[in-house]
């Protein structure tokens, strides 16, 4: 028994080191794809793929025979190719935790997180009927965003047992010239919204406004001499204590997540304040 204890504490004691040593930009990103395992799960697993605009596959029951299981969800496509797209789609049944929280039985409002390489128009169904409150019909489009932007189709009321299926129609862009880019998906998760959103949001940030641990990791990238030495200086007691949002997650209560989000976004937007 007492066993668990130890191996707690390791896991968080690990936690700690990355955390505090997390000086570059790969470092930080490798922090980040451990983070965002905390309150969502990955989509891209079995992810289906056409290439073509027509025919079109948004709807909930189209033709899937002539898609395949893309073996690597992140691969580019329609390089230099004028007119190039094509069409992803998943299904699945929402599962009954994502990453370390249950979904409360009288279900939550969750979000399909997604960024694709160039412009994407993404269709969600819950259980048949289309999905995303504030949706146009159950659709939402986005042009060139930056990889790091993950727009999310939020709210969404589900539960554990729910049927989702999203359909993407991905494309180069700019469309008519082609695009030497091509057109590739770079995020597909399901996650937690409601409430969770508005310390999730700023803990992250983004890379374009300078804030959150994405405009930390760009600022990593991008700053050189004393500039950067100032800037990991700074960084350096907000890393450390990352190991609070992670001791958070192991409570399994959502709400100490979004407590420690909020806490530990604070502390990244105040360091990354000129």
């Amino acid at each position: 028994m007492r066993r668990f204890p130890l191996l707690a504490c390791a896991i968080l004691l690990c936690c700690r080191i990355d955390s505090a040593q997390a000086q570059t930009a790969d470092e930080v990103s490798k922090l980040i794809d451990r983070l965002v395992q905390l309150d969502s799960i990955d989509l891209t697993k079995d992810l289906k793929f056409r290439a073509g605009l027509e025919p079109s596959l948004f709807d909930l029951d189209a033709d899937e025979s002539k898609m395949t299981v893309l073996k690597n969800p992140y691969e580019v496509f329609g390089q230099d190719k004028p007119g190039a797209a094509g069409w992803y789609r998943i299904s699945f049944v929402v599962p009954e935790k994502l990453g370390k929280f249950a979904i409360p039985k009288g279900g939550y409002n969750l979000g399909i997180e997604s960024n694709v390489r160039g412009s994407w128009e993404i269709y969600t169904y819950v259980n048949g009927k289309r999905a995303g409150l504030w949706s146009k019909d159950g659709m939402y489009a986005f042009t060139n965003l930056p990889p790091t932007a993950w727009m999310s189709n939020a709210p969404m009321p589900t539960r554990a047992g729910d049927k989702i299926t999203v359909a993407i129609l991905a494309m180069a862009s700019p469309l008519g010239r082609g695009s030497p880019e091509g057109f590739a998906l770079n995020h597909l998760r399901l996650r937690y919204a409601l409430g969770h959103t508005a310390a999730r949001q700023p803990f992250y940030g983004s890379a374009s406004t300078g804030t959150g641990l994405l405009g930390a990791r760009e600022k990593l990238r991008t700053l050189q001499g004393d500039a950067l030495k100032t800037l990991q200086g700074k960084l350096q007691g907000p890393l450390s204590r990352l190991d609070a949002v992670f001791k958070a997650a192991e409570t399994e209560k959502l709400g100490e997540l979004t407590n420690a989000m909020m806490i530990a976004s604070k502390e990244f937007n105040d360091a990354l304040k000129k």
